[in-house]
């Protein structure tokens, strides 16, 4: 996995895609997946990624399906936290 790839556990559902996922000792249902692609390139050749939402907030997932393992790629409080340092280091240079 990817360093900034935290791993996760994920149960299926009935077609395979992830229905409920746990991180930092709590469970997050799924309740839309808004997007699924697949990397076909370079190092990632093989991952599926799936954009989801659980509890309102938006998740990033990926499945490696050559290691058969599923991790956590953004999680919303990074996002917003990125957004954040970027707004301000904008109104700092400006």
């Amino acid at each position: 996995m990817h360093h900034n790839h935290e791993p996760i556990i994920v149960q299926a559902n009935r077609f395979g895609a992830p229905g409920r996922f746990f991180w930092q000792g709590k469970a997050y249902h799924i309740d839309v997946i808004e997007r699924i692609w697949r990397n076909a390139q370079g190092k990632r050749r093989g991952q599926r990624v799936y954009k989801v939402r659980s509890r309102g907030r938006g998740f990033v997932l990926i499945f490696d399906q050559r290691l058969r393992r599923w991790a956590l790629v953004r999680a919303p409080w990074r996002t917003r936290l990125g957004l954040a340092v970027e707004r301000l280091a904008a109104r700092i240079a400006a």
